[in-house]
C-alpha cells in the first residue's frame, strides 16, 4: 500500500507551517543515525551523517501556490542535484 500524493503534500505543508518542529525531528534523525553507527564506528556515524545531509541537500522541492497564495497541491515538484557518479560524453 502506497503514500497517496495528498498524504505527502498534507506533510510538505506542514513542515512549512511549523518549521521549528520540523527542526528538532531532523536533530534527532541526525542524533539517530550516530547512535546506530556508533557500535561499529565513531567515525561511521560522521561518514552517514554527512552522507544523509549531502543527499537531504542535493533536493530542491517546489510547492506552487495559486492566485491568493494558498499551497496548489497538484504543483508539486522535486529536483535533485547530481552529487556524484559517472560523466556522459
Amino acid at each position: 500500500m502506497g503514500i497517496s500524493a495528498s498524504h505527502v503534500i498534507s506533510q510538505i505543508i506542514d513542515f512549512l507551517d511549523d518549521f521549528a518542529n520540523a527542526s528538532s525531528r531532523a536533530q534527532k534523525l541526525d542524533q539517530k543515525i550516530l547512535q546506530g553507527a556508533a557500535p561499529v564506528s565513531d567515525l561511521l556515524g560522521d561518514l552517514v551523517s554527512l552522507a544523509t545531509a549531502q543527499v537531504y541537500g542535493s533536493t530542491h522541492l517546489t510547492i506552487g501556490t495559486d492566485a491568493n497564495g494558498k499551497y496548489n497541491g497538484s504543483d508539486v515538484m522535486m529536483f535533485m542535484k547530481n552529487i556524484g557518479g559517472s560523466k556522459t560524453k
